[in-house]
């Protein structure tokens, strides 16, 4: 997604934190970025297995791999399915994985279908839109592993469709209420000298990341390649204008989720606060879940250190630690519930 609009469209769970009115930018710093079209994109970051479906009009991106027990993955804001290629590489000697780029990001077409009066809402849509990819290949039984944006999509399908889903992981999920102290795009000084700029240079996303990575750990230059050259796409910003955004009732959504459920989350994360992930678990009452965390990592940490993370996701898909699970209950005050 590219530039201001694209985050003000995320603002309750983008996973970069932009600037603020600290002054107008100079006529070099909101000199054009060149942007890339789909076409383009595509013959630059295809893979080998890349496929096509068209879902309730989108031309949509996937890539199904591996035999086993099925996974979906859902990926961040500015990111695409390759985010997940470090967990994917590995798990598909296990297990069939399967991962796709939301509408207007990576290399997925944008949105054919005319905007509803009152817009689409952006992560309902994208749950409609893995609700019909999930449908089209036929997947009965699955686990869902979402991050960040596409936590609040994982959670929100898992919610509603509990005799599908089998086991649940979510990554610094996005999805929960914000203030103005936790809202990603409160005014920052470092970005000011961006905000005037409709495409983002590549200097952006390289000064954005240090707010996702935690020193040591830096992001990879595949990484910063990937999220510049998506976030340039053409015609991006007016597909943003055709969505909107609310958090909704995410304590009702994880209320009804039933399937086991890892909640991991990179203590250092600056962005989206770690207390969150035990706020997730408590409102967890009718599925048994468990709390990761990861000190010195950040918003993506299956990116930063995959040989930190990896091993619980892979364990926990397998079933080998659910002797460490556990369930909400709640009791009225003064009610005896009975856990001596």
């Amino acid at each position: 997604m590219a530039g201001i609009t694209a985050a003000l469209a995320l603002a309750a769970y983008t996973p970069v934190a932009l600037g603020g009115a600290h002054g107008a930018a100079t006529s070099d710093q909101t000199s054009a970025v060149p942007t890339l079209t789909l076409d383009e994109l595509r013959e630059k970051y295809e893979l080998s297995n890349s496929r096509y479906i068209n879902v309730d009009g989108v031309d949509l991106h996937y890539v199904d791999e591996g035999e086993g027990p099925v996974v979906v993955f859902l990926h961040a804001s500015y990111n695409g399915l390759q985010s997940w290629e470090g967990v994917t590489s590995r798990l598909k000697n296990r297990f069939r994985t399967v991962r796709f780029d939301f509408p207007n990001y990576g290399l997925s077409g944008s949105e054919t279908k005319p905007t509803p009066p009152e817009k689409f809402h952006l992560i309902e849509r994208n749950y409609e839109i893995m609700a019909g990819l999930v449908d089209a290949l036929e997947l009965e039984r699955f686990a869902v592993v979402g991050t960040s944006s596409g936590g609040s999509v994982a959670f929100r399908y898992a919610a509603r469709h509990p005799e599908r889903v089998q086991r649940l992981i979510l990554i610094n999920s996005a999805g929960m209420p914000r203030t103005p102290r936790t809202d990603p795009l409160r005014s920052r000084v470092k970005f000011a000298k961006y905000e005037a700029m409709p495409v983002k240079p590549r200097e952006f996303w390289e000064l954005s990341s240090t707010e996702n990575f935690i020193p040591p750990n830096v992001a990879p230059d595949w990484w910063l390649d990937q999220v510049y050259d998506f976030n340039r796409r053409e015609g991006a910003l007016e597909q943003q204008k055709r969505y909107r955004f609310s958090t909704g009732d995410p304590e009702t959504l994880f209320g009804q989720i039933q399937a086991p459920t890892l909640v991991m989350w990179g203590k250092a994360n600056p962005v989206v606060m770690h207390l969150e992930a035990n706020v997730m678990q408590l409102w967890m009452t009718a599925a048994p879940s468990m709390v990761r965390k990861y000190p010195g990592l950040g918003h993506y940490p299956y990116v930063e250190d995959i040989d930190a993370v990896y091993p619980d996701i892979a364990a926990f898909l397998g079933g080998e630690l659910d002797d460490e699970l556990r369930q909400t209950l709640r009791v009225a005050p003064g009610t005896d519930c009975g856990c001596d």
